[in-house]
């Protein structure tokens, strides 16, 4: 029993952690224009230069939610970060370089945000889960679909279920780790975390 709370705790510590990432990206000249991105809220960035003499900053031509800059930095090695905490695109390029050279757009989603004010669409009973993932709904709900993903991004189940209040997946094939699932049904859609341990 204490080797699974302790497993069970160990996992949410990640889920915690993970609920933002770190995004890399090199910074040199020569570049290009399209150095894109896109993440959550609450992502952060961090541009490491690999050429010197470079800035990172917020296109003022460009459209951007968020305001950020580097100052020049000069050496090969250099780092500079920002935390990305609204929703929205940054258009970014480095100043001394231009946008043609070294230039992109750091686009930010809510995913997986939810409206308080907006009804569950479903709950995870039991979280985290070993063998059975249980999902109910407030209401029974006809043309369920439900997906989940690795959090590369790999569909590793995929079902559409018909008139159901609960729903259960058996996981216990799954390798351990943190996944979304997401149920569409009537036009609306959710996407929550498990954690399979």
């Amino acid at each position: 029993m204490k080797k699974q709370l302790l497993i069970a705790f160990t996992f949410l510590g990640i889920l915690t952690v993970s609920a933002q990432t770190t995004h890399n990206l090199d910074w040199f000249a020569g570049i290009g224009s399209n150095v894109d991105l896109t993440i959550e809220t609450g992502d952060t960035v961090i541009w490491t230069w690999t050429s010197p003499n470079h800035t990172v900053e917020n296109d003022p031509s460009g459209s951007s939610v968020e305001t950020f800059n580097s100052g020049v930095l000069a050496p090969n090695g250099s780092t500079f970060s920002h935390t990305f905490t609204v929703v929205g695109s940054n258009d970014y390029y480095c100043g001394i370089h231009g946008a043609a050279s070294m230039s992109g757009t750091i686009t930010v989603e809510d995913i997986l945000g939810v409206d308080e004010n907006e009804l569950k669409l479903f709950t995870i009973v039991s979280n985290p889960v070993t063998d059975m993932l249980v999902v109910e709904f407030p209401q029974v709900l006809t043309g369920v679909k439900l997906t989940i993903h690795d959090l590369l991004g790999k569909n590793v189940f995929n079902q559409t279920f018909n008139e159901n209040q609960t729903i259960n997946v058996n996981v216990s094939e799954f390798n351990r780790g943190l996944y979304l699932i997401s149920i569409e049904s009537e036009n609306k859609k959710q996407t929550q975390r498990f954690i399979k341990i």
